[in-house]
Parts: structure tokens; sequence; C-alpha cells
């Protein structure tokens, strides 16, 4: 304090010098202004009086810039964001066993989704998000992400806590926005958790290249009334790693690999069930082809690989899944198996962008957008935006559910026993990029599952399309 008080007397000193000898060489008469907070300054005691009131003054300004808030650090603007997808699903063919046993499966042309939220980040460290959206089926607001984090927290890094989902897998956490197809991938949506409510901490190593994100969740979905209710909860630890080895011009030339693993515990047991349906199944218009009914168990221990290769235009993806659940009872132990493989080859000279920050996909990189335009009495296009061809194979193994061949289109859901077995799906598809956030999804779609005792096999031909655009 006292080095401070020098520095500022010597530095006042030197300027009432310096404007004194400026006013010696102006005209005759000349005066200088007196000092804002000084008297005229008549010898030596009142000029070091004078300094000491100035002095005096600045310190105190200084005390309260200091204990002002600083109101730039505040929170953004929020920005806006949403999604609006318009889904058309055509059963084109059934075999003879599939309409004997799931009934005739009906053709739907709907709204998939439409959802409103916004993000928003500030006071240097917290971002969040908010959004809510509209239940194809019950008619009623759901919560989708709502969170918020911060960032830079010493021993957790980044930390989130709110309603988000589960990281189980790659295919799954990319959300309907990133993903290639129309749908995940059954195996992907069959070992889904969905959104729970949890908190995480996220950590990035190698230069950003390696990500590890350690959750823990309640193991019981948000209700109609916007929260958790019941003592038997239980809890969902999740932990994901990631890693990109070949990482360049933002995803272009890219090798990921990663795992994942969740423990799903409950209180006591409690029932669950899983499912599979073929690869378009989004407005809910039919039964599951697989059901392992309603089961109980203490535990279950599941988890996977994931693999991804971009180059240029070419991309390779695949995940591995295994789940292993607990006896219970008079029930025994099962285990649930799944795959896929995915190619991706884009027809114009584009790419899919990946987030170091998510090991994730994150969008589309386009030279040219769609622009049609007028030219006289002419409508012209400019350019017809970005084109992908993709294929995918998915595999769902529950032979450990195998049971009765039951026909779903007389049994409701919850008088229905375990029709276990394994399906193959086949999606043969193309995506039109109108822009990086409006597109439009073509495919075909061959779905076979082999159930029941009797080992029947069903089969449908399906041909679905939907326009999808987000903010």
């Amino acid at each position: 304090m006292k080095m401070t008080r020098f520095f500022l007397m010597t530095v006042l000193a030197l300027s009432l010098g310096a404007s004194s000898s400026l006013a010696q060489g102006l005209t005759p008469g000349y005066a200088p202004p007196m000092p804002l907070y000084a008297a005229e300054v008549t010898d030596s005691t009142a000029n070091t009086a004078a300094l000491e009131y100035r002095i005096s003054l600045m310190e105190e300004a200084m005390k309260q810039k200091v204990d002002r808030p600083d109101t730039r650090r505040a929170w953004s603007t929020p920005r806006i964001n949403g999604r609006l997808f318009i889904d058309s699903v055509n059963f084109a063919d059934q075999n003879t066993e599939s309409r004997l046993k799931d009934g005739n499966m009906q053709n739907a042309t709907g709204f998939r989704e439409f959802r409103l939220g916004a993000m928003g980040s500030g006071y240097e460290a917290f971002d969040y998000k908010v959004e809510v959206g509209f239940h194809q089926n019950a008619g009623r607001v759901v919560l989708f992400d709502n969170w918020i984090g911060v960032k830079n927290v010493p021993l957790l890094g980044y930390v989130r806590a709110g309603h988000y989902r589960v990281e189980t897998g790659l295919n799954y956490t990319m959300g309907s926005t990133n993903i290639t197809s129309m749908e995940y991938t059954t195996p992907a949506n069959t070992f889904g958790l969905a959104r729970k409510i949890g908190v995480s901490s996220e950590h990035l190593f190698a230069r950003d290249r390696v990500r590890l994100f350690f959750g823990v969740f309640q193991n019981v979905d948000v209700d109609e009334n916007r929260r958790v209710n019941g003592d038997n909860q239980g809890q969902i630890v999740n932990v994901r790693l990631t890693a990109a080895p070949w990482f360049a011009q933002e995803g272009k030339y890219l090798l990921h690999l990663g795992g994942h693993w969740e423990n799903v515990s409950t209180t006591g047991a409690r029932t669950e069930s899983l499912n599979t349906s073929p690869a378009t199944f989004g407005l809910g218009v039919h039964q599951p082809a697989l059901w392992t009914g309603k089961f109980a168990n203490d535990y279950s221990n599941r988890g996977g690989l994931e693999f991804m290769y971009q180059c240029g235009r070419y991309s390779v993806r695949s995940e591995l899944f295994a789940g292993s659940f607990s006896a219970y009872g008079n029930q025994p132990g099962r285990h649930l198996y799944g795959t896929y493989v995915e190619l991706g080859y884009f027809l114009t000279d584009d790419f899919r962008t990946y987030d170091l920050n998510t090991g994730l996909f994150s969008g589309v990189k386009m030279k040219r957008n769609f622009r049609p335009f007028k030219s006289g009495e002419w409508n012209l296009v400019d350019s017809f935006g970005a084109w992908q061809a993709f294929f995918q194979w998915g595999y769902t193994d529950m032979e450990d559910w195998r049971g009765s061949d039951q026909d779903f289109s007389t049994t409701s859901t919850a008088n229905m026993r375990p029709v276990g077995g394994h399906q193959n799906d086949f999606v043969l598809g193309m995506n039109w990029f109108w822009n990086p956030q409006l597109r439009w999804v073509f495919e075909y779609v061959r779905s076979e599952q082999c159930v029941g005792d009797a080992y029947s096999h069903r089969s449908q031909d399906i041909f679905a399309t939907s326009l999808r655009v987000h903010w």
C-alpha cells in the first residue's frame, strides 16, 4: 500500500511540474486552471496536502470499481433452438406369418417431432439448455434436454446436472438430428436408456483427443407431472470413454474408438421390459416385433464398443452391444446382444463434422446449399445441395426370452408373454441435404424376425421418408 501511494504521489507531482513548465512558456498573464480537488497551492505544505487528498480520492474510486459487479459477465442472450420432423411410412409388404401374428401393419403420415428450446451461457463458466416438445401419441408436453453446466471445476472438469440423455453408445447419443437414417439402429434403440435426471462429469485429455464421461442418474423416467415418484427409484452408473487418434479438418479425416458401460440397479427388484421394432417405428403405428415381457431383476450390466472411420466422402461406423440381467426369484439370469454396421458415401464433395467435446458427429460440412432462383420467366436451380447414400445392417439377439409365438394383433401388451428370438434389419437410403439444417431422407427397409419356439419367420418391406429441419 505504501508503494502504491508513493507511486501515485510521484505521478501527480510530475504532472503538476509539467503543467507549470508548460504554463511558463505561454503568453503573459496566463494562469493554469486549479486542480479539480485541490485548493490554490501556495507553499510546499499546501502542495503536499493537495496531493494526499487527490490520492485518497483515487484510492476510493479504485475500491468502488473493484466492488462493483461486472454486468458484462451476466447471461448471454438465449439462442432459440428447435426441430420439426414430418414422417411418412408405407408398409409395402408383409409375409403370411407377419400378417397372421402382427396383423395388418398400417401406413402412417404425420408430425413425428416438434420441439422448442433455448441455449445460453454466462458468468464465464456456466451454460444451460431448456427444451420441451409435444408427444406424438399422448398430445402432451414432454421434457427433453433441461440442464445446467459449469466449466473448469477442480478435479471434476465440466459438470452438468439436470435431465438429459444417458450416454449408451455412439448412435443413440447423437440424437435424431445427427444420425444418418430416420431411426436409431435397432440394437442402439433397444439398449438405449433414454433421458434421466442425473449429474455427470466430463474430462478432455491429450489435446482434447480423449474424452471421459462419468454420470449417475435416477433409474426412473420423469412422469406427466415433471417429477420422479416412488421409493424404488434405483440408479444408473454410466461411463463412456472415447478417443480420436486420427482427426483432421473438422473430422473429414477421422478414426473414432470408444466404449461405454452402464450398471443399472434398483432398490429392491422392479420389473422392466425391452423390445424391438422394424427399423422404421417413429410414428408408433404397430406392435413390437420382439418383446421380453415384464421381468424382475435386482440389477443389470450393459455395455458396448464403438468404431467410426471417415475419410472424406466415405464413412464406416459400427457398434457392439451386450447386456447381462441378474436372476431374481425363480427367474434365471438372461443376456441380450446386438450389433450394427453402417456404410456412408457422399455423392457430392461434402462430409460430416465431428465434435471432440462430445465424441459424436455434429453436423454436415457443405460446399454449396440447395439454391433455387428465378431468372426472367424461368425458375432455375443453381446448386442441388449435398447427397449421401447409406446402407445399414442391424442385428438384435433376444434368444434368452424365446417363448410362445403369440398373435400380436389380438393380444394386448399388458397380457403378452415374452416373445424372444432374433431380428435383422437392412436399410438402404439416401439423404438429400438442402442445407446443414434441412434434409430429406428416403429409405427402403427390410426387417426380418425369427421368433417363438416354432421359429416362425416374419418379414416386412417398408418404404419411408422424412423431412427434417432443426435450428
